[in-house]
């Protein structure tokens, strides 16, 4: 009698041990599911962390913008410095291009490398001596030797302002032929600006002509 009370003691016991251990097991495999439910689930929207605030006192720098490569334009000696002056005094000092009715001008109306080109004064200086040696060169290719110096100089600052090409027109035979009278009533129609006449212009070629007599 007594053995069979101590066996079923025994079972019991076992029992109770197993069923704990069911039950411990049951509890892992739980967890170990729950786990991987959470690591194989898509993102949460709005789960992602904000974005960093910006650090205090530290302004967002902006990208610089690209400046135009610097021209360095080597001056010419120019003799006529009357010249010089008025043309200075008559185009002005712009430091950015601008349109000019056929062209981007920049500087004291020389012709710009780009829309958005900026230059400094002394660098608008050299290409201006520049652009006169040019047009005194074309100049006096054309006008008789021994000619007044007043026509040399009306002839370079229309070339100047108007550009080349007169030289091929009714005006440059006139002046072939020093046939100054014509010359003066050619270079007085040379004052239109886009089809239209423009008075700054007409003001411009009167002072030209008036040099034939008084020079700068």
């Amino acid at each position: 009698m007594m053995n069979e009370y101590v066996l079923v003691l025994v079972i019991g016991a076992l029992s109770i041990q197993s069923l704990a251990l069911i039950y411990v097991l049951i509890r892992m495999i739980g967890v170990t599911d729950r786990a991987i439910a959470r690591a194989q689930a898509p993102e949460a929207v709005g789960s992602t962390p904000p974005p960093s605030a910006p650090t205090p006192g530290k302004a967002a720098v902006a990208a610089p913008k690209p400046s135009p490569a610097p021209v360095c334009t080597q001056p010419v000696e120019v003799v006529d410095k009357g010249l010089v002056a008025f043309i200075k005094k008559e185009e002005g000092f712009q430091p950015k291009a601008y349109w000019d009715y056929k062209q981007y001008s920049i500087g004291y109306g020389t012709k710009a490398t780009s829309s958005v080109e900026v230059i400094t004064e002394a660098e608008a200086e050299a290409r201006l001596t520049v652009e006169i040696d040019k047009a005194w060169k074309l100049a006096e290719q054309v006008i008789p030797a021994g000619s007044p110096i007043g026509i040399q100089q009306a002839l370079t600052d229309l070339t100047y302002n108007a550009g080349p090409g007169w030289e091929h027109a009714s005006l440059g035979a006139a002046v072939k032929a020093a046939k100054w009278d014509t010359v003066k009533a050619d270079i007085l129609q040379y004052n239109h600006a886009g089809g239209v006449v423009n008075a700054g212009l007409t003001a411009r070629r009167e002072a030209e002509v008036s040099w034939f007599d008084k020079p700068l």
